[in-house]
């Protein structure tokens, strides 16, 4: 691989993972931790990437914590395509968890035009609207509301949770490495953990720009919830985690319907189904 090419792979995946560290990526490409530290200085001057203490992030990255709005929209097919593959864990009669995100947001959308009889569980504001007038029982959790994410956490959402006990939950996060799951707000991870505890089974929705990053509060090891992410995750990152125990699931992007993509067709009408990235 020449400099070109192996700088054309590191922007591909910036774009992906949205940071990149210095030792994984000379691990990746299997050169000097100088030889990477010089790849992202030539990026960085010409405007193509951001150095950063021990990695680089895209030149564009907004430095702000992005609205839910703006979640919502980022890499909306991939988010779908986790949502369906989330699907086929789903019975009818089923009592859910849904946390709030991006991704559960979607799978709400799928639910409420699957299933007739089902109990959700969510501290979500977005996602027991999107649930209003289905049929489906929802129950909001109660707790301090996030402005930034609109969801319902803390003390009060933690002993809410504490009274119930679900068949399964679907949690978002922020970060996914070889620590576990986590995200930036610790009072968000204490409602994540109590979520999962009070679950049969736990699944975390990732798509691939969360993968490989660390945030501040980890709220599950990675063997404790089936992670579902989507085909552009790396498949070395995917096998380390399964090293690490976690059970791992990845959709397929291509969501077409006679010709539409992901984004165009109609939710609940896309495929998904497991890729092997071990073969």
């Amino acid at each position: 691989m020449t400099p070109a090419e192996r700088r054309r792979a590191i922007l591909d995946l910036l774009e992906t993972r949205g940071e990149v560290s210095v030792e994984e990526l000379a691990r990746l490409f299997r050169v000097s931790q100088v030889t990477i530290r010089n790849d992202l200085s030539d990026l960085e001057a010409r405007g193509l990437a951001q150095r950063t203490y021990g990695g680089a992030v895209p030149a564009r990255k907004v430095l702000y914590n992005p609205s839910f709005e703006e979640k919502r929209r980022h890499r909306l097919e991939a988010k779908q395509a986790i949502a369906q593959r989330a699907l086929i864990h789903i019975q009818e009669g089923d009592t859910l968890i849904l946390d709030a995100g991006s991704t559960t947001l979607v799978l709400a959308r799928l639910l409420k035009h699957r299933f007739t009889r089902l109990f959700v569980l969510t501290n979500s504001i977005p996602v027991a609207l999107e649930l209003q007038g289905s049929g489906l029982e929802v129950l909001v959790l109660g707790g301090s509301m996030r402005h930034h994410s609109l969801a319902l956490i803390g003390p009060a959402t933690v002993r809410t949770l504490s009274w119930y006990r679900a068949d399964k939950a679907f949690l978002g996060a922020t970060g996914v490495d070889l620590r576990g799951y986590s995200t930036p707000n610790p009072l968000e991870a204490e409602t994540k953990r109590a979520m999962l505890e009070a679950a049969g089974r736990a699944y975390v929705l990732a798509d691939a720009s969360k993968l490989g990053r660390s945030t501040l509060a980890r709220f599950a090891a990675l063997r404790e919830a089936t992670l579902i992410t989507d085909r552009m995750a790396s498949p070395e990152e995917l096998r380390a985690y399964k090293a690490q125990g976690a059970e791992v699931e990845v959709a397929d992007l291509s969501m077409t319907l006679e010709g539409h993509t992901a984004s165009e067709a109609p939710l609940g009408l896309g495929k998904t189904q497991e890729v092997d990235h071990e073969g």
